[in-house]
């Protein structure tokens, strides 16, 4: 009897001690439960987060395409001339005998001054999609070949002038327009700069409006631009004149009219050798540009060649 109660109270710590083996894997097996299900969540977590990254670079890269931020842009001519005499000698474009009328014989390499334009602007892309652009160019001539030249230097602020476009709220003839007001060089402006020969060149302070749309291929530009054409060394603006012009384009032709008018002009007298009242007129630009596609023989290979020309003409009331 004794011998019997032994074995079953031997039999009884061995089920003791394997419902605490079960019970502690029970608890391993809960606590791999929930290790897993957190490492889970951290995926979900991690994933969610790298989607949001992605999201926001995308985003990035998209307003980065967009030409936002800040640019400078510089222009600079300097040299010295001399002639066989090892002396100064008179240069500029005009010296020939056309530049006494007005017509230049090439520009660049034969001026003895130091000139520079520099040029900031800062261009951002809105949430809304409109479009803001601010510029300010500077610019300084000299003469003189010292290294110092702040008693003759001619520092001014050729352009500062801001830029609205694309307005989501605008539509029709308006949608994709650009509104801008300040003192600038018209964006559209018609030059040959090696020739120093404006063919077009409106520039003042004023106002203005650029691609107005009136279907897909007739576009217009208006704009109101004041200047003074008396003496650069006065400031009395004895010519205070208003240019409102209309810039039309249609293809490869462009149509610009121009409407002038000066204060006080016909109270003026023509006085002196150079007057100082402007006849106004109501000039008027016509321009074609294109591409002529011709066979060529050259080299005895009949190759087909592009020739891109403009014509330009002037018609004044």
């Amino acid at each position: 009897m004794t011998s019997i109660e032994a074995r079953l109270a031997a039999m009884e710590q061995r089920l003791q001690a394997a419902e605490t083996r079960a019970q502690v894997a029970e608890k391993r097996a809960t606590d791999a439960e929930q290790k897993t299900q957190q490492l889970v969540a951290a995926q979900q977590q991690t994933q969610t987060t790298t989607q949001a990254v992605a999201q926001r670079t995308t985003a990035l890269e998209k307003k980065a395409d967009q030409s936002s931020g800040f640019e400078f842009h510089g222009y600079a001519r300097s040299g010295l001339l001399m002639n066989d005499a090892a002396s100064s000698s008179k240069s500029g474009p005009y010296l020939t005998p056309a530049g006494e009328t007005g017509g230049a014989v090439g520009r660049l390499g034969n001026e003895a001054d130091t000139y520079v334009e520099l040029n900031l602007e800062h261009k951002q892309t809105l949430d809304n999609g409109a479009t803001t652009r601010f510029k300010a160019m500077l610019a300084d001539g000299q003469r003189t070949y010292n290294d110092w030249s702040a008693d003759t230097s001619d520092l001014n602020i050729r352009q500062a002038f801001a830029e609205l476009g694309n307005l989501p709220d605008f539509t029709g003839a308006l949608k994709g327009s650009t509104f801008w007001a300040g003192k600038r060089f018209d964006r559209d402006n018609f030059d040959i700069h090696w020739l120093d020969s404006d063919v077009v060149f409106l520039a003042g302070t004023g106002g203005g409006v650029y691609d107005v749309k009136w279907n897909d291929s007739l576009r217009s530009n208006f704009s109101i631009y004041g200047r003074n054409f008396g003496s650069v060394e006065q400031t009395a603006n004895n010519v205070q004149n208003y240019i409102l012009s209309m810039n039309h384009f249609a293809g490869p032709f462009q149509l610009m009219v121009s409407g002038l008018r000066a204060k006080d002009n016909d109270d003026r007298k023509d006085t002196t050798a150079i007057s100082s009242k402007l006849t106004p007129p109501i000039p008027a630009f016509m321009r074609w540009s294109g591409c002529i596609t011709r066979a060529s023989t050259a080299c005895g290979k009949g190759r087909p060649k592009r020739r891109c020309c403009t014509a330009t003409g002037w018609v004044r009331k």
